[in-house]
């Protein structure tokens, strides 16, 4: 299977956004790069449901708590950023302090 890198990219960010689900079903906090998975994800997720943007973006904000994360990982991600496929092609998704709340840019 020849996937592009855009396709390899999604199946990455998909599989630590899974690993990132087990860890927390499991009672477990997140680290940076789960928590930042797990946004991403609902992102793209919510983008391929054809959600408006407002709702994509909120989807992101919504992913993760300041109480699923590792201390100091709010900290750490203080900017996701991510590129989503919609009906009139791919726009950029800034959530700036995502774990805390955050706002979109």
């Amino acid at each position: 299977m020849d996937l592009t890198p855009t396709e390899q990219q999604r199946l990455l960010v998909f599989a630590t956004a899974e690993l990132a689900r087990r860890t927390r079903d499991r009672g477990l906090r997140l680290n940076a790069p789960e928590a930042t998975a797990l946004m991403v994800d609902a992102l793209h997720w919510a983008a391929r449901e054809g959600c408006p943007y407002s709702e994509i973006v909120e989807s992101g904000l919504a992913a993760v708590t300041p109480d699923d994360v590792l201390d100091g990982v709010a900290d750490i991600v203080t900017e996701v950023r991510a590129e989503v496929l919609l009906d009139e092609g791919t726009r950029l998704v800034v959530l700036r302090d995502p774990i805390n709340g955050g706002s979109t840019r």
